[in-house]
């Protein structure tokens, strides 16, 4: 397709997808729990983050981490640079006139500078968002109605008692959306071919019949999945006039986990709502992983990647805690999955350039994305109402 023709599909794939939730989803589905940061980065210092486009400050008291809207309602000044003017009280004290609001409900409390006796007291509220910690994590509710249980949104396997979950988060440029759209087999064997990792791996040509499938009769891992179906892997394969391909390799002579279960989950890649994708034997063999892409705005989100595991005693607990800080971490949650990273870049550009860019059913592994974006646009929880 000529660049004419491309920027002309593009601008009418625009057109026809201006009303989808997905679309208008570029900054996130809202009524969801979402991963905001580690519990131990969050102190009586209020931290600034922006969540879908939401400017909330997150603090501690005592025990419980509380989630507002970090701008004082009535000036607008950051609430991330308020001061906690009553110690032992779940109260922030906005940093420009003293107005001070309860924590538990958003309530404000006191006008410090207008003295006790303020008619404001009680009359104004600084929005607050529902917060849980679990397993080490601040979760937080972006919806504007109650929010629903956090096992509806959080994989079950993951919240399981005996697992052990070690997470990293990072803000990365480029939209949500291109990275939860990239998480089939079509990319794997060749964009992750040269990582360092994955030296020792015997790659595959292609996937044969490939067919994504939305399913939740996999392991016991929550709300439906879409989950790669294929009918095995084709090692090497003869393309016309060219020759074979991927070359055999003397150094590349372990085979992947294909097929082989964690805890019920035999499929390698799966991805739900809200933008949630999960790979099983990563980044070890008996491994579960987790990622998902929190918006921040339309050109940025927070990566967090939650790897779990189940190590069977003390010690194993302790060499497992060592081996992600001194590899899995860092090298492959890390400098494997920039690579990820770096094409989310470029399909974000694209699309800034073009206007729009998608998917194309002539391309088989795009199965996966055009049945994500459906999955997406057909049980986003209150979609219809997002804009």
């Amino acid at each position: 397709m000529d660049d004419a023709a491309d920027k002309a599909n593009g601008a009418d794939g625009a057109q026809a997808l201006a009303s989808t939730p997905y679309d208008r989803a570029v900054a996130g589905f809202k009524n969801y729990w979402y991963p905001a940061l580690g519990e131990r980065e969050v102190g009586r210092h209020p931290k600034r983050m922006i969540l879908l486009g939401e400017p909330i400050a997150f603090v501690r008291r005592g025990r419980k981490v509380y989630a507002v809207q970090d701008e004082c309602p009535h000036r607008g000044a950051r609430m991330s640079l308020g001061k906690d003017e009553f110690p032992g009280t779940d109260t922030l004290a906005c940093r420009f006139h003293g107005w001070t609001f309860d924590l538990r409900n958003g309530a404000c409390v006191a006008a410090l500078t207008d003295g006790p006796d303020s008619p404001v007291v009680g009359k104004v509220r600084i929005r607050t968002f529902p917060t849980e910690q679990r397993k080490g994590i601040v979760w937080v509710w972006m919806g504007r109605g109650a929010p629903v249980p956090l096992e509806e949104d959080i994989p079950k396997l993951l919240l399981r008692e005996d697992t052990l979950v070690k997470h990293r988060r990072r803000v990365v440029y480029g939209n949500w959306r291109y990275h939860a759209e990239s998480g089939d087999g079509g990319h794997f064997q060749m964009l992750h071919r040269d990582s360092l990792v994955q030296l020792t791996n015997r790659f595959f040509a292609h996937l044969k019949d490939y067919a994504p499938v939305l399913t939740d009769e996999e392991g016991d891992d929550g709300p439906p999945y879409l989950v790669e179906r294929t009918g095995g892997l084709a090692r090497q394969a003869a393309y016309p006039g060219l020759g074979e391909w991927p070359p055999n390799r003397p150094w590349r002579f372990a085979s992947q986990p294909y097929g082989r279960s964690v805890h019920g989950v035999s499929t390698i890649a799966a991805v739900r709502l809200p933008g949630l994708l999960r790979i099983n034997h990563f980044p070890v063999v008996g491994a579960l992983y987790y990622e998902w892409y929190v918006p921040i705005r339309d050109d940025a989100y927070v990566y967090f990647q939650a790897s779990c595991h189940w190590p069977r005693n003390p010690l194993s607990r302790l060499i497992t805690r060592l081996k992600w800080h001194a590899y899995w971490g860092p090298m492959k949650m890390g400098r494997f999955n920039d690579q990820d990273k770096a094409m989310v870049r470029d399909s974000t550009d694209l699309a800034k350039r073009r206007g729009h860019h998608s998917p194309t059913p002539l391309y088989r592994p795009d199965r996966y994305p055009l049945d994500w974006i459906a999955y997406a646009n057909e049980r986003a929880r209150g979609a219809a109402r997002e804009g």
